[in-house]
């Protein structure tokens, strides 16, 4: 009979033990006598005059009701020392009720930094996921989402190229500036970089010993984490210092580590979807609709600008004779050692597509055709060195251009383009490696005079 009762019991001391956790110690202690009473009641209902008889039925009823008021006592007893609760509590418990403003004042500014760093970073990623190089802009957007949130200074971004051996800025290099890199395997930063643990100053749970380290690293270093893509560590955040920072929980700067961790993820899979659909899988160069489109850009502004460009197509034989006898790796491997070649001595504005299976295109600012040519001329006995070296089948490849420069005028791009086809099958014709529109206008010149 005593266990059938234990089933009333239970529900009874689950609502006393909450409901003192709600109203404080003295009003749980009332609520637990009313609950103790009810068990007595519910029991008498239940079992009638038979609850009575018995010391054994006694004692349990008795039991109950007193554990039941005690436990009501201990749920305000609970709320006192988390919550700060009126009641009965001791004044060194009591928390005054500004405090409890400033405490939820401040999470509510917490989280609404949060709010506002995901609002705007879908702003952010609609304007900018088209530009060339996103990643200087998602320094700054997100060097301005660490301060809202933490009060961050002296912030920086750097990528991890290799696993626990280099890193390297998230923006590219100024030519001028020597940037002090940070080894990825000495250090605070070198600790973090490699087993991917956050550092945050006066954390104690990450140890004497890493505070340590941090005190040895040679420069000043508040906050330390690294963004992860699985188990690889592909980016690392330092922070310098905090400025007038009132500290937060670990779970706050916690979510703010995964909100940035999540920002560069978003980026880099769209920066790979954008380059998937914009660049060719086997040379890496622009595909043909997104070379026409950023070299008739880059034409338009060195227009603007005044400058010269020219517009180069090369011609890679013998790709077709690998491809009829069934030796597509080789053809593959020689587009590889062409593009790997041409990337290699490219400016950062200069541009590079494949144009068909067994052509390529190229657009050099700031040069006119004079210097295009001897730069090409160049170009290719590196090409033709580097194809030697690569699996040819024992077949030679050659490779041949045409060149066509802007001049002092201002040609549209399909113009030049169409020139330049033209020459590069001139060259072809000739037996020559480089055709351009200089030699072609001087020749000209030379048959008009002896006319």
């Amino acid at each position: 009979m005593i266990h059938e009762w234990v089933l009333l019991w239970l529900p009874i001391v689950l609502a006393a033990g909450l409901g003192g956790r709600l109203l404080g110690r003295a009003r749980g202690t009332a609520l637990g006598v009313l609950c103790g009473l009810f068990w007595i009641v519910l029991v008498q209902a239940r079992e009638g005059a038979v609850a009575w008889q018995g010391g054994w039925n006694v004692a349990a009823l008795l039991t109950g009701a007193l554990a039941i008021t005690a436990v009501g006592a201990w749920g305000g007893d609970v709320r006192v020392m988390i919550g700060g609760g009126r009641g009965d509590a001791p004044p060194a418990a009591r928390v005054s009720s500004g405090q409890l403003l400033s405490s939820g004042g401040s999470s509510i500014s917490a989280l609404s930094a949060l709010t506002r760093a995901m609002e705007t970073f879908d702003d952010w990623l609609e304007a900018h996921r088209n530009d060339p190089d996103p990643w200087p802009g998602f320094g700054e957007f997100a060097r301005g989402v660490l301060y809202d949130c933490c009060r961050t200074s002296h912030v920086r971004f750097y990528r991890i190229l290799s696993e626990g051996a280099e890193l390297a800025p998230i923006r590219e290099g100024h030519p001028f500036v020597e940037d002090e890199m940070p080894s990825a395997r000495e250090g605070i930063v070198g600790h973090v970089a490699t087993t991917g643990r956050s550092y945050l100053e006066g954390d104690a749970t990450h140890g004497a010993l890493v505070d340590d380290l941090a005190r040895r690293s040679g420069r000043p270093l508040a906050w330390c984490f690294a963004v992860t893509q699985g188990a690889r560590k592909i980016g690392l955040v330092t922070v310098g210092a905090f400025d007038g920072h009132e500290r937060q929980d670990l779970q706050h700067y916690r979510a703010v580590e995964l909100l940035i961790a999540h920002f560069w993820m978003t980026l880099l899979e769209v920066c790979r979807g954008r380059s998937a659909a914009t660049h060719d899988p086997v040379s890496g160069a622009l595909t043909r609709e997104a070379f026409f489109t950023h070299a008739e850009r880059s034409l338009d502004a060195a227009k603007r600008d005044g400058e010269p460009c020219a517009l180069a197509v090369l011609s890679i034989e013998p790709l077709r004779q690998f491809n009829d006898a069934g030796d597509w790796d080789a053809a593959d491997e020689v587009v590889r050692t062409v593009s790997h070649v041409v990337r290699e001595r490219l400016r950062g504005d200069d541009r590079f597509g494949r144009f068909d299976e067994g052509r390529m295109m190229l657009l050099l600012r700031r040069v006119d055709s004079s210097l295009a040519s001897l730069i090409l001329e160049q170009l290719l006995e590196r090409v033709r060195a580097a194809c030697a070296e690569a699996r040819t089948s024992g077949t030679e490849v050659q490779v041949r251009c045409g060149v066509v420069g802007s001049g002092t005028g201002q040609p549209r791009f399909s113009d030049m383009l169409r020139q330049a086809v033209a020459l590069c099958q001139e060259a072809r014709l000739s037996g020559s490696v480089l055709a351009s529109d200089l030699r072609s206008r001087e020749e000209a010149l030379v048959g008009d005079g002896a006319i």
